[in-house]
């Protein structure tokens, strides 16, 4: 070994050891975490997993697809579309004062509204869908379209949001926040929430004293949401008449020359008297200023 070889392990040696400091805890945010009220801690806990998730794309909602499925209006009739859209705010606008708290009653859960009807094919899906986008052109207001029709999803394929987590799975499944279930679409003030996987006892879990903790989840805690949801025909299922039993609004499509005045009168007698009851007349021949939308307390 050269002398400049020992020289520089003999000043290696003098070297002192570095000194490794000892691992600390986490400190913990103690001002954020304990100086604000335990309520105050609670309701912004609240009000943040009450919201879809901001991050996640926007859904796309194609126009087209439901022009061909019948939602809307062909592209370029203009004329069915201006008729459409005036028949929907004549539709919207008693459901909104009982919102604000101006009708004649103070209905419990107004922003909660149910799209109905007595049977089969009466157009209760078309009008739910096209109530919901007229209600989210509102600018007050955002809207949350659920699909409450299990058996037929009819929304849900609409969307195109069929495999997706919905109502039946937040549900079935008390892990499940309702906020991850709702969709936040490229319509500007539209939320959807898709059916879910099928699942069996649609009824019990309807009625069950979870539906009360996803319906509070879903627009509960939101004053500005109004909560739209297309159900199964009162008539047709067990279920129906469970979750309009949740709702301070109902509306009942009545299809001109189809539904059975037993059937409709059946169908109003389930409901209760302190619910506001619309009734919408639809696939009538009248003309546009001769269609009837009438609403009334009970039946």
């Amino acid at each position: 070994m050269s002398i400049v070889e020992k020289a520089a392990e003999k000043l290696k040696a003098l070297r002192p050891e570095p000194q490794v400091s000892p691992p600390t805890a986490p400190q913990l945010d103690t001002k954020s975490s304990h100086s604000a009220p335990t309520v105050q801690r609670l309701m912004e806990r609240g009000l943040a997993a009450d919201q879809p998730a901001e991050a996640a794309p926007l859904w796309h909602v194609d126009k087209m697809a439901l022009e061909r499925m019948g939602f809307l209006p062909a592209h370029g009739d203009g004329d069915g579309e201006r008729r459409l859209a005036d028949e929907m705010r004549r539709i919207k606008r008693p459901l909104l004062v009982n919102v604000t708290g101006k009708g004649v009653k103070a209905l419990a859960h107004a922003e909660r509204i149910v799209v109905t009807s007595a049977g089969a094919g009466e157009g209760k899906s078309f009008t739910a869908m096209n109530l919901a986008l007229s209600l989210a052109r509102e600018p007050d207001f955002e809207v949350l379209l659920v699909d409450g029709d299990i058996t037929k999803s009819t929304i849900t394929r609409a969307f195109g949001l069929d495999g997706r987590p919905g109502l039946m799975d937040v549900l079935a499944d008390e892990r499940r926040q309702p906020a991850e279930v709702i969709v936040r679409t490229d319509v500007l003030n539209l939320l959807v929430v898709p059916a879910g996987e099928r699942r069996p006892l649609i009824g019990e879990l309807f009625g069950s004293r979870r539906m009360d903790a996803v319906l509070e989840g879903l627009g509960g805690r939101n004053r500005r949401r109004l909560v739209v949801f297309d159900s199964a025909p009162l008539l047709a299922t067990s279920e129906s008449q469970v979750l309009a039993s949740y709702m301070g609004q109902v509306v009942v499509v009545v299809a001109a020359g189809h539904t059975r005045q037993q059937a409709l009168h059946a169908s109003l007698q389930s409901l209760s008297d302190s619910q506001y009851v619309g009734l919408i007349l639809n696939m009538s021949n009248l003309p546009a200023s001769e269609n009837h939308y009438d609403c009334g307390y009970g039946y």
